[in-house]
């Protein structure tokens, strides 16, 4: 699997110190309409071992840090790309490469 990175998350990474980055899986039961859909996270190095050593998640090593893959069943390509997606003022994480 190659991770690939877009140019301005590999330069918010850097200015804000951050390493790993969690796949999850997020569901919402709470209203007529089931919601259920990927979520991505900036996860401390502490935070990343807890994940690998009690969640049983798989962490793939990159030269910039971890990306952590939980144990349940997703679907991944040959090449996975973060890359951050701009609304109005505000950046967010976003990946290609992943499906439920």
């Amino acid at each position: 699997m190659k991770v690939e990175y877009s140019p301005e998350l590999l330069e918010l990474l850097r200015s804000k110190k951050k390493r790993n980055i969690s796949i999850e899986v997020a569901s919402s039961d709470h209203s007529d309409i089931e919601v259920t859909e990927i979520f991505l996270r900036y996860v401390t190095d502490e935070f990343a071992d807890y994940l690998v050593q009690k969640k049983k998640y798989r962490a793939v090593t990159t030269e910039v840090g971890r990306i952590l893959l939980p144990n349940y069943r997703l679907e991944y390509d040959d090449t996975i790309r973060f890359y951050l997606k701009k609304v109005w003022i505000f950046r967010k994480l976003e990946v290609e490469g992943v499906r439920l």
